[in-house]
C-alpha cells in the first residue's frame, strides 16, 4: 500500500529533477565510440549539442600570436622542475578558491573567459572576496585585435594591468564586441601586478598551481561537445581552438594515468555542472597556461620625507639623517635603495651627454635602408624579434653580450625571453624587461607604415633603425636609431620626430636588475628631430662617504619604515659632497624615485652649539654660571675651534658673535634668556649641529 508520505516522495522527485531531453543520433554515435573504445568519460545531450555545429564551433576562438607560439616552443623544451606538492589529488574548489561557472554565449571570447576566471580566482584566493568581473570590458576595452572572432588571454591580462578590472554589472556582458568601451566610467575594483608563461608539463603546471587556477589552452575535437563527465581524451594534433581554466589535479583518474580538473565557459547545462576532466598531454592540453599575478590587499602607494637631504660637517666627523618611508596603499610595498652620483652618471659609471651640450657626440644619422635586415614580425604591434646576432661582444653592466632582441615600441634588450608591454615605464624599473635600452619607448606600430631595420659589420659596430614608424593615435611619424660601437658605447639618434607624443616617451639604459639605469626622460619633453645622445662607460664615482641601513625590504600597509643614512667626512678634503639616493619601489605610480643628499665639509667649522657654554647639548640659565665662573677662576674649560685667522676661539660661549669671548658675551647670554635676544656665531667657524 502507498502512504500519503511515498506518493508526496514521488510527486517531489518528479517536480524537481530535470527533464532529460531526448538523445539525438549524434550525441549515440559519440556513446557507441566511448563503448567500443573502452574510453572513460560519458557523453549525452548537453546544452551545446542542442545546437548546430556551426554555432558549436562560435564557442570557440583562441588565436594564438606567432610571436607567442614561439616563445613557448623555447620554453617546453625546459626540463621539469622538482615537484612542490605530491598529493594525487587538489582542487580549488575545495578551498573555495573557484568564481562560478559562466557561459560566453554566441561569441568567439574563451581567451577573455579563461583570463578574467583566472584574475577572479587570484583575487578570491587573497581577500577572500567573490568578484564578478566584466568579461565585456575585455572585449570591448582591450588594447590588442582580440574580440568575439577570437584572441589571445595577454590581450584580457594587459587591460587588467594598465587600466584595472571592473565589475560586471558596470558593463554587463553582451557577447559582442561592437558594444561601445565604457570602462571610464566604473570604477577599478582590482589591478593586476602582472602574469606569467608556464611550461607545458605536469609538474610546472602543478607547481603553478599552488599559487592559484590557471588559464590554459587545448584542441576542441567535434566529440567533446557532448561530454558529460569523467575522464576525456583524444588523440591527435589539429590546431589548438580553446582557453578553459585549470582548478586542479587528479592522479588516480584515467586508470591510474592522471587528469586535469579544468572549468569551461559554456555555462553550468555543459559537462560536470560547467567542470571537466582530462587526460595529461591529451589533445595538446597545458598549452601556452599563464598564471596571473596579483598582490593580496591591492596596490601599495609610497610617501616619503624628506624630499632632500642637506648636511654641514667638519673632517672627520659622522652624522646620520633618518628617510621615512610609509606605505598608504593596501598592498605590500617592496623598496630598494642604491646611493649614485648625481645626475649624468649612474652606479655603475655610465653618464651620458647629447649633442645639445657640451662636449656631446655629434648628430650622425646612419642610413641603413639598403644594406641592412627588415625586421619582420608576427603582428604589428607590440611585438619582439629573435635574438639578432650582433657578430662581437658587447659589454654592458658588466655582462657580455653577442645577440640583441628590439622590439616595435622603442626599445631593445639583452635578455633571451619576449616582453609585449606597450606601457612605457620610468627607468630603472624591476619589472621586465630588464638589460634595457629605451631609445624611444612608447606605444608604436607599424600597421599605419614603417619598418625596423638591423645591421652589423659584424665586428665591432650594430645599427638598430626604426623608420618612419607611427603610434597607435597617429600623433606622430618617428625616425630614430640605436648605435652599439664596441666594447660598450652606445649612441642614440633621432631623424624627424613628431609632432606628437614626445613627451609621452620613455629614454635612457637599465641594467639587468633594473636596480640601476640612466634616466633621460619619462614622460616629458626632451627628444627633438636631429637630435643625438651618447651613453659612455666611465670610472665609478665613488659615494663610500654614504651608508644606507636597510637598503631593500617591505613595508606593509599603514606602516611606515624609518632608513638610516650614515654620512661620513673622515679623510675628506673641504668641499661639497654630492649623491643621489636612488629609491625604487613597486608602486608602479611611484617606481623610480632620485632623493638628492648634499655634503658640505667646511673649513674651520665645529660641532658646537652656541650658547651651550658647559657641552651639555642645551641652552640655559647653567650655561650663564659656568661662563661667569670660568671668568672668575678660568678653571672650566671651554670648547674650542680653529676659526681661521681669528685662530682658536671659545666658539661656544661666542654669543654675540665677534669671533672672542669676554663679560660681554656673558651680558649678551642673560639677555638671551631674559629678553630672547638671538645668539650668534663666529661667521669664520660656524655650528655644525650634532
Amino acid at each position: 500500500m502507498r502512504t500519503a508520505a511515498s506518493v508526496f516522495f514521488a510527486i517531489s522527485l518528479f517536480i524537481w529533477s530535470p527533464l532529460k531531453a531526448e538523445v539525438s543520433s549524434e550525441v549515440k554515435q559519440i556513446q557507441d565510440y566511448i563503448l567500443k573504445n573502452n574510453l572513460k568519460w560519458t557523453a549525452d545531450q548537453t546544452s551545446m549539442m542542442d545546437l548546430t555545429l556551426e554555432q558549436r564551433h562560435q564557442r570557440l576562438g583562441l588565436r594564438v600570436p606567432e610571436s607567442v607560439r614561439l616563445r613557448f616552443e623555447a620554453l617546453d623544451t625546459l626540463p621539469p622542475p622538482v615537484l612542490l606538492n605530491t598529493d594525487a589529488h587538489f582542487d580549488w574548489r575545495d578551498m573555495g578558491g573557484v568564481t562560478p561557472v559562466k557561459d560566453q554565449g554566441g561569441c568567439g571570447s574563451c581567451w577573455d573567459f579563461a583570463a578574467t576566471g583566472a584574475f577572479e580566482a587570484a583575487y578570491l584566493i587573497a581577500e577572500d572576496t567573490v568578484l564578478d568581473l566584466s568579461e565585456q570590458q575585455v572585449l570591448s576595452c582591450n588594447d590588442g585585435e582580440s574580440g568575439c572572432g577570437g584572441g589571445w588571454m595577454s590581450d584580457a591580462y594587459n587591460l587588467f594591468i594598465s587600466h584595472g578590472a571592473i565589475d560586471e554589472p558596470c558593463m554587463p556582458y553582451g557577447a559582442s564586441d561592437a558594444i561601445p568601451c565604457t570602462q571610464d566610467n566604473c570604477p577599478v575594483v582590482a589591478n593586476l601586478i602582472g602574469f606569467v608563461d608556464v611550461p607545458n608539463n605536469v609538474s610546472a603546471i602543478k607547481n603553478a598551481l599552488m599559487y592559484g587556477p590557471l588559464s590554459t589552452c587545448f584542441t576542441v575535437y567535434d566529440d567533446f561537445y557532448g561530454y558529460s563527465n569523467g575522464c576525456y581524451e583524444h588523440t591527435g594534433g589539429d590546431n589548438i581552438n580553446h582557453a578553459v581554466l585549470i582548478i586542479g589535479w587528479d592522479d588516480n583518474m584515467c586508470d591510474g594515468q592522471g587528469a586535469w580538473i579544468v572549468k569551461n565557459s559554456w555555462g553550468p547545462g555543459w559537462g560536470n555542472h560547467g567542470f571537466f576532466d582530462i587526460k595529461y598531454g591529451s589533445a595538446s592540453f597545458g598549452s601556452y597556461t599563464q598564471r596571473p599575478i596579483y598582490q593580496s590587499g591591492g596596490l601599495p602607494v609610497l610617501v616619503y620625507d624628506p624630499e632632500s637631504f642637506a648636511v654641514t660637517m667638519p673632517d672627520n666627523a659622522l652624522r646620520s639623517r633618518t628617510l621615512n618611508l610609509t606605505n598608504n596603499g593596501r598592498g605590500d610595498l617592496h623598496y630598494n635603495i642604491t646611493p649614485a652620483p648625481p645626475g649624468g652618471q649612474d652606479a655603475y659609471g655610465y653618464f651620458w651627454r647629447s649633442s645639445d651640450s657640451t662636449g656631446g657626440p655629434s648628430y650622425n644619422w646612419k642610413d641603413i635602408t639598403q644594406v641592412g635586415q627588415q625586421l619582420s614580425f608576427s603582428e604589428p604591434n607590440d611585438d619582439v624579434s629573435s635574438n639578432l646576432m650582433l657578430g662581437f661582444d658587447f659589454n654592458y653592466y658588466d655582462r657580455h653580450y653577442n645577440y640583441i632582441k628590439v622590439g616595435i615600441n622603442g626599445l631593445a634588450y639583452f635578455m633571451n625571453a619576449y616582453f609585449y608591454s606597450p606601457n612605457n615605464v620610468g627607468i630603472p624599473d624591476p619589472a621586465y624587461p630588464n638589460s634595457l635600452m629605451a631609445v624611444f619607448y612608447d606605444d608604436l606600430t607599424l600597421q599605419y607604415g614603417g619598418h625596423v631595420y638591423f645591421y652589423s659589420n659584424q665586428s665591432d659596430s650594430a645599427i638598430i633603425t626604426w623608420q618612419d614608424v607611427k603610434d597607435t593615435r597617429q600623433a606622430g611619424t618617428f625616425s630614430f636609431q640605436i648605435v652599439l660601437i664596441a666594447p660598450d658605447t652606445i649612441i642614440y639618434q633621432y631623424s624627424g620626430m613628431g609632432p606628437g607624443r614626445l613627451n609621452e616617451c620613455s629614454v635612457g639604459i637599465e641594467n639587468p636588475n633594473g636596480t640601476i639605469g640612466l634616466q633621460i626622460a619619462y614622460n616629458s619633453n626632451f627628444i627633438h628631430s636631429n637630435l643625438a645622445i651618447g651613453y659612455y662607460l666611465g670610472s665609478r664615482s665613488s659615494c663610500s662617504w654614504l651608508d644606507i641601513t636597510p637598503t631593500d625590504g617591505v613595508v606593509l600597509e599603514g606602516r611606515s619604515q624609518a632608513i638610516n643614512i650614515a654620512l661620513n667626512s673622515s679623510g675628506l678634503p673641504q668641499g661639497t659632497y654630492n649623491a643621489i639616493l636612488k629609491l625604487i619601489s613597486n608602486d608602479r605610480y611611484n617606481i623610480s624615485n632620485d632623493i638628492p643628499i648634499r655634503m658640505d665639509v667646511t673649513q674651520g667649522s665645529c660641532e658646537y652649539m652656541a650658547g651651550d657654554v658647559n657641552g651639555d647639548g642645551v641652552t640655559n640659565s647653567l650655561d650663564c654660571v659656568y661662563l661667569l665662573n670660568y671668568f672668575k677662576s678660568g678653571t672650566n674649560p671651554l670648547q674650542s675651534c680653529n676659526c681661521g685667522t681669528h685662530g682658536s676661539v671659545r666658539v661656544s660661549a661666542d654669543v654675540n658673535g665677534n669671533c672672542s669671548v669676554n663679560g660681554m658675551d656673558l651680558v649678551y647670554l642673560v639677555n638671551h634668556f631674559k629678553h630672547g635676544v638671538t645668539l650668534n656665531f663666529c661667521a669664520d667657524c660656524p655650528p655644525t649641529s650634532r
